[in-house]
């Protein structure tokens, strides 16, 4: 096992931390999902910024796309008025991308650990007899069929559903991002079945998140207006 390095640190403390839960009697899948849960709860304030910010950035697009088409001769202006805008709104286009920056170390370093781990050898979860290996149920006319990255692939079209577009991302862009879910299935098909349990998991607690989120918002702007209303000078009856 290669857990040397920046991300063997992570690798390392997340392989201690499974085989602890390992050692009050749970097996090593529901370990892995115990693990991506507590990363999720742990992580869920960034996540949230996140999850805000893109939303945010999503409902400012149209006027951002008006200051790009107005000043497309003066890639310079450009900048300049696209920073001012976002002071006046308020917004940070960076507390998007940083959360996931934040996130990435524990992301590789679960890579890596689930990839080299001696101890998931020979484990069973639901179908897959080896956590280790592909979760094969099956072949047709001699391709393996593995369930995981199927409902990998559809919670990742699902949660790529919910995720509004970038600001100024062309339409070529958007069908890539679109898209982006047949490639990670393309790759991690043959991988083991533990990463890709993790992976399925880790995109459905997203997808609950992104849901609660949006319903707290929702609420809170509905108590918002309910407050604005109530506060709002009532209108005088007109003299007839």
């Amino acid at each position: 096992m290669d857990y040397g390095g920046f991300f063997g640190f992570f690798a390392k403390g997340l392989l201690v931390s499974m085989n602890g839960l390992h050692s009050f009697g749970l097996n090593y899948a529901w370990c892995i999902i115990a693990i991506t849960l507590i990363i999720k709860l742990l992580f869920w304030p960034l996540t949230a910024i996140s999850t805000r910010s893109m939303k945010r950035m999503s409902e400012l697009a149209p006027q951002m796309k008006l200051i790009q088409e107005r000043y497309k001769d003066d890639p310079a202006k450009v900048q300049q008025k696209t920073m001012e805008f976002y002071r006046e709104n308020k917004v940070n286009p960076m507390a998007g991308c940083l959360p996931m920056l934040v996130q990435f170390p524990v992301f590789i370093g679960f890579y890596t650990m689930l990839q080299s781990c001696i101890e998931l050898r020979g484990q069973e979860f639901l179908w897959a007899h080896d956590l280790s290996q592909e979760d094969t149920v099956a072949y047709l006319f001699g391709f393996p069929i593995n369930p995981l990255p199927i409902v990998m692939a559809v919670t990742m079209f699902y949660q790529a559903r919910l995720t509004p577009p970038s600001p100024g991302m062309d339409p070529m862009q958007q069908k890539i991002m679109k898209y982006m879910p047949m490639m990670f299935v393309f790759i991690l098909y043959r991988f083991s079945a533990a990463l890709t349990l993790y992976w399925t998991v880790q995109n459905v607690l997203t997808i609950v998140q992104t849901k609660l989120t949006k319903i707290q918002d929702d609420k809170k702007a509905a108590l918002g207006n309910g407050a604005a209303a109530t506060t709002a000078p009532a209108e005088k009856p007109k003299k007839r």
